[in-house]
């Protein structure tokens, strides 16, 4: 079966607006949200989410199997809901496909940190969705524990051997030059490392999916968390959409005055409060 039925990307939709692009290209017109929209004519918006990264995004196959639920499609259903040319679905996949999907022309959007090489396939809007603290995660049990509490700098941390996960990108590009960094395939294999002394510490984009992910382990009364302001003060999600996606800048720029609104950063906080309470 090819990749793309596979991940329900619509070839149907596809065809559809070759169609249409031929014919409202012939008249002269644009396509894009605000001729579709003048046309009556709604176009899907395929978001492409990670399916374990709560509570940001996730699918539990316990409760709600196949429906994404989290504050980063939340959020974008609530900042979008106003434009009536598009109407978004949602997909989970594990990490790495989830973005190779959008890269291949798959799925249409992702939510995530705007890494030089995501900026190759997809255009990101300005304002930040939400903004992550990056915060040091090691065992409670550490041989050096005093010494981790009191890091406060990029060269005392590189001093310790580091533990992240391949892929997440913003780890790649702020971890380069540290000359100890031990990479895993998953979340929870970094965890593993870590209470089994096989690595000093990690540093989490978010202290809230961390904090998730340890209560799911049941380890969280094992481990420690610190700030970590001098990797990042702060790590900001923005939204992507892939580059040949009809009328992503209008998308995009439409959701930044969304964000800019007075209002917006209340609607966020109670979305975020729902899922941290």
């Amino acid at each position: 079966m090819p990749q793309c039925a596979r991940v329900q990307a619509c070839t149907p939709r596809r065809q559809a607006l070759g169609l249409m692009g031929a014919g409202m290209l012939g008249a002269g017109l644009l396509i894009g949200p605000l001729t579709l929209q003048a046309a009556g004519i709604r176009q899907r918006l395929l978001m492409s989410y990670n399916d374990d990264y709560a509570p940001y995004s996730f699918i539990d196959p316990l409760t709600q199997p196949g429906r994404v639920q989290g504050i980063l499609p939340d959020v974008l259903q609530a900042l979008l809901k106003d434009l009536d040319s598009i109407e978004i679905e949602n997909l989970g996949l594990p990490w790495r496909r989830a973005q190779a999907v959008v890269k291949l022309g798959q799925a249409d959007g992702l939510c995530t940190f705007a890494s030089d090489e995501r900026k190759v396939y997809a255009h990101f809007n300005d304002v930040p969705l939400v903004e992550l603290r990056p915060h040091l995660f090691f065992s409670a049990r550490h041989p050096q524990r005093a010494q981790l509490e009191k890091l406060r700098s990029r060269e005392e941390l590189k001093a310790f051997q580091l533990v992240d996960q391949k892929g997440n990108q913003w780890a790649e590009q702020t971890l380069a030059d540290f000359p100890h960094v031990e990479w895993t395939t998953g979340h929870d294999a970094i965890f593993r490392m870590v209470m089994a002394a096989r690595g000093d510490v990690h540093v989490s984009l978010s202290p809230l999916v961390t904090q998730w992910r340890l209560k799911k382990l049941a380890i969280h009364a094992q481990v420690m968390s610190i700030p970590a302001p001098y990797m990042a003060a702060s790590v900001p999600f923005h939204v992507g959409l892939r580059q040949d996606f009809p009328g992503a800048r209008q998308i995009l720029a439409h959701l930044d005055r969304r964000l800019s609104q007075s209002g917006s950063a209340q609607l966020i906080d109670n979305i975020v409060r729902n899922y941290a309470g």
